[in-house]
């Protein structure tokens, strides 16, 4: 018995390991990789998504501090940032959900206050005293070494 070539000289069987699928495989292990590292590092979600706001700590040295606070204006929202940890800050809408009244931190309590009405909360948002009818709007809040990263929807 003889075996006859295959008609079709430049035919070659595919097979898993053979080397045209490598480009393709690179490819799915790159895009692998370039997912992994925005979950893991919010600086590259920052470029993919635009959702993270760096808030660098040189600028704003209330927050070099455990205690310290910052209001501030970002992307059109009044924020209020309350450093509670050297590895740790939050978040919050700067205005109470009550009748709009400016929050403070007060690092003694580890609260935010509503002077207006005299509302509490605690550093999660919920309502902890006073006529509000929702707790604060909270956003994600990283620090990563220099700068203090917020995730702000678009």
């Amino acid at each position: 018995m003889s075996h006859r070539p295959c008609p079709h000289a430049s035919h070659t069987p595919t097979h898993p390991s053979a080397p045209a699928e490598l480009p393709r495989r690179g490819f799915f292990a790159a895009a692998s990789g370039a997912l992994l590292a925005a979950v893991a590092r919010p600086k590259a979600a920052s470029a993919a998504g635009k959702t993270w706001v760096a808030v660098p700590l040189a600028k704003a040295p209330k927050l070099w501090s455990v205690g310290g606070s910052l209001m501030t204006r970002i992307r059109g929202k009044e924020l209020l940032i309350v450093r509670d940890g050297q590895d740790s800050a939050h978040t919050f809408e700067g205005k109470c959900p009550h009748e709009q009244c400016d929050v403070n931190y007060a690092p003694d309590k580890q609260k935010i206050e509503c002077p207006c009405h005299e509302a509490l909360f605690d550093l999660s948002g919920k309502v902890l005293a006073g006529p509000v009818p929702r707790p604060l709007d909270t956003y994600q809040t990283i620090v990563d070494g220099d700068q203090i990263l917020i995730r702000i929807p678009a």
